[in-house]
């Protein structure tokens, strides 16, 4: 036996509030880590979160991600939080805005009125 691994990973975009993980017969424990916060992880499974990650932020432009992070009617602020969640930075709305906009993949929705005295914000979903 030469004691190699072959390891697969895999990536998912979910509500960690809405999932309740358990360890199975091969962990000790589980939790959820705050991406720059992580645990060591044993062999090269550091390596893989990063090459994950990589992965997702450059697809971030290609796919509708967040589509399962949001609720079907969101606000552009809220759309803005998913992305600046995944890229790690803070992005300058106007730009953001404009950037979504251009790509013609959300359908613009009636306001959300609030009762606050600031201008209420569209609600978009993906087309």
């Amino acid at each position: 036996m030469l004691g190699r691994f072959l390891t697969v990973g895999y990536y998912a975009l979910i509500n960690y509030e809405e999932v309740s993980p358990s360890p199975d017969q091969y962990s000790d424990s589980i939790d959820w880590y705050d991406i720059d916060d992580l645990p060591p992880l044993m062999m090269d499974h550091n390596q893989i979160v990063v090459k994950a990650l990589e992965v997702l932020r450059n697809n971030l432009s290609e796919k509708l991600i967040g589509m399962n992070l949001l609720p079907h009617k969101f606000t552009m602020k809220q759309l803005q939080l998913v992305f600046e969640a995944i890229l790690g930075q803070t992005l300058r709305r106007t730009s953001f805005q404009r950037k979504m906009l251009s790509l013609d993949v959300l359908e613009r929705h009636e306001k959300l009125f609030q009762g606050k005295a600031h201008k209420a914000p569209y609600l978009y979903s993906f087309k």
